[in-house]
């Protein structure tokens, strides 16, 4: 026999829920009773017991500044070394868990509750959460605003301001609006001679041009299909000096322009091969 689920596992599951149960309303109404006291007490210890009586589970030498603000409490999960600044908002209609030593800064936003994008659906109380997952050792930024059913690896940093909406793995600075990655951190770093270290960086943006050479393929692609079907010619010469002028405008150091001019003239002379050979 099917087990029916209670609206409160509905909503912790990430199902469909009626957000006015009674269960779920009283479940709000106590947590609002917490976080008066929480907010308005003084004394550290204390604080500090009223957030390990709310929370789902806190880890040891966790500190969380007033005010604060969730849902129900109960699913939230935070690691040793936790340390919130002020006016951190928890949504915690699905789990919200949070490793070790992890920081966030002023207004950190963690949001897992959303709603239905029908507006019959909507405005008939139906809710819907995705759970968050927050890694080891990371940073979040001053107003960081993390989107429901994001999980960020170990070791992440957010910058202020930064707007998550979807996952990121280990090891990474991301930032703005929505986030994307703005550089690796190499844990290793240190421990590497300077040629390695820049070789390292060499491939890394060998990985980041080779992403863009095959973008441009894709257009290469297409092109292909334009001349099928215009018995055009693959060579143009005139194209070709169009592209070199533009290339050269774009160089910023002068000292680099024939190496990059010719490294132009190597990607055009190999996309004319390849053109033929679709053409063939």
């Amino acid at each position: 026999m099917e087990e029916i689920k209670s609206e409160r596992q509905k909503m912790i599951d990430g199902e469909l829920y009626f957000a006015g149960d009674p269960e779920l309303a009283t479940a709000r109404k106590f947590a609002r009773e917490q976080m008066k006291l929480i907010n308005r007490e003084e004394d550290t210890q204390i604080r500090r017991q009223l957030v390990e009586e709310t929370f789902g589970s806190t880890g040891t030498g966790s500190y969380i500044e007033p005010s604060i603000s969730f849902d129900y409490g109960f699913n939230i999960h935070v690691g040793k070394n936790f340390y919130a600044n002020f006016n951190s908002i928890f949504l915690d209609i699905c789990p919200i868990t949070i490793g070790d030593n992890c920081m966030f800064g002023p207004n950190a936003q963690l949001y897992a509750a959303t709603h239905p994008l029908h507006p019959v659906k909507r405005n008939s109380g139906l809710e819907y959460g995705k759970p968050i997952t927050i890694g080891d050792n990371v940073w979040l930024g001053g107003g960081v605003i993390i989107a429901p059913g994001v999980t960020l690896g170990n070791n992440v940093v957010v910058a202020a301001g930064a707007v998550v909406t979807k996952s990121f793995p280990d090891n990474c600075v991301i930032g703005g609006n929505p986030a994307k990655i703005i550089k690796e951190i190499d844990l290793e770093e240190n421990k590497l001679s300077p040629l390695m270290i820049q070789r390292n960086k060499i491939d890394t943006l060998d990985k980041k041009i080779v992403a863009l050479l095959e973008e441009r393929m894709e257009v290469v692609e297409a092109i292909i299909e334009v001349k099928k079907s215009s018995d055009k010619q693959i060579l143009d010469t005139t194209r070709e000096q169009e592209v070199l002028n533009k290339i050269a405008d774009y160089i910023e150091n002068d000292q680099y322009e024939e190496v990059i001019k010719e490294t132009y003239q190597g990607i055009m002379d190999a996309s004319k091969h390849f053109q033929q050979k679709r053409l063939d």
